[in-house]
């Protein structure tokens, strides 16, 4: 059973609809009368998203607030409170746990929210990180299932370093900083998701996480469309032109993952009040593909050929596929 697979049994039992929007989206969506609530967990586990080799515990504090964090971006909320269980295989060193909750709450006052609460407990078989987060907005928050045919498909930033910086980490071989930082300490895009949604200029968001192809099958596959992306117009990292890597630049693009950019459709009606947006945000928005009715990814070369895209990526249950961190 994959990871899609245990997700798609969950949607199956019956209860687990009861939410506004429950098992299936970045978040969990509650409506109250002042507006959504948002609910959203994500864990780091030793050995499965991260090495103490070349992972810090101030590093590690940041990347679980950012796992959550780019989760509540994906639908366009406000972060708010935050409970952390803490699994340790030895009683921590004092200043082991003076770097983990400086670079956990510091992440997490950038955008506002803070650590409310929470559990530690002995986890014998290695460090175990689980962050949850709560979150809100006043207007509606932007799920994945409303793309629709004929939209554009952006991407918010180049994608691909985190992913290069992993292989080249691993290696033990020379990274450039830029990537270093890409992988260890990643920006969550909660400004831009916001500025998105209360604008309501886009139909259907996502966190990239798992690899820009993966991650575009999810959202295909909650909006029951297709998507066709353009070889040309995928941004990578410049720096991974110049390196020693074990495949083109586009692969880590595309199949990378952990690069946390928000990937989104938009209406072609939408799109210069998109760049007007984005513009007085001081962004760039990258547009990389377009929402077709026909189910399926397929990838249009710079040759003009339309070829069938592999949806791989990370999957938690794939045994034997590198760790992610």
């Amino acid at each position: 059973m994959k990871e899609e697979d245990l997700i798609a049994y969950l949607l199956s039992q019956k209860g687990q609809k009861a939410l506004d929007e429950g098992i299936g989206d970045d978040c969990a969506i509650l409506v109250g009368k002042g507006g959504y609530t948002l609910l959203t967990t994500d864990a780091l586990v030793e050995g499965v998203h991260f090495d103490r080799r070349y992972f810090s515990a101030y590093f590690l504090g940041r990347k679980l607030a950012v796992v959550n964090l780019s989760d509540m971006a994906a639908m366009g909320g406000c972060p708010q409170a935050a409970l952390l269980t803490l699994g340790l295989p030895s009683p921590p060193e004092p200043a082991w746990v003076q770097e983990f909750f400086q670079g956990l709450l510091s992440r997490l006052g950038e955008f506002g929210a803070k650590l409310v609460g929470g559990d530690t407990v002995r986890n014998p078989g290695g460090i175990f990180l689980n962050l949850s987060l709560v979150g809100h907005a006043t207007w509606a928050p932007v799920r994945r299932d409303k793309a629709r045919p004929g939209e554009i498909i952006f991407v918010s930033r180049p994608l691909g370093a985190s992913a290069a910086a992993l292989e080249l980490l691993q290696k033990g071989v020379s990274c450039p900083d830029p990537l270093i930082q890409a992988h260890l300490d990643p920006e969550p895009e909660l400004l831009l998701g916001q500025a998105l949604a209360q604008k309501q200029l886009i139909s259907a968001l996502i966190d990239i996480s798992d690899g820009l192809a993966l991650d575009l099958k999810r959202l295909c596959r909650a909006s029951g469309v297709g998507a066709i992306l353009f070889e040309e117009s995928i941004p990578f990292h410049p720096l991974l032109s110049g390196l020693s890597l074990e495949a083109p630049p586009l692969h880590y693009a595309l199949f990378g993952g952990e690069d946390y950019a928000l990937l989104f459709t938009s209406p072609p009606a939408s799109q210069d009040q998109l760049t007007n947006l984005t513009s007085s945000l001081g962004r760039i928005l990258f547009p990389v593909g377009r929402i077709c009715a026909e189910t399926g990814l397929w990838l249009k070369t710079r040759h003009g050929d339309q070829i069938p895209l592999d949806a791989k990526g990370f999957d938690h249950f794939a045994f034997g596929h590198k760790p992610s961190s």
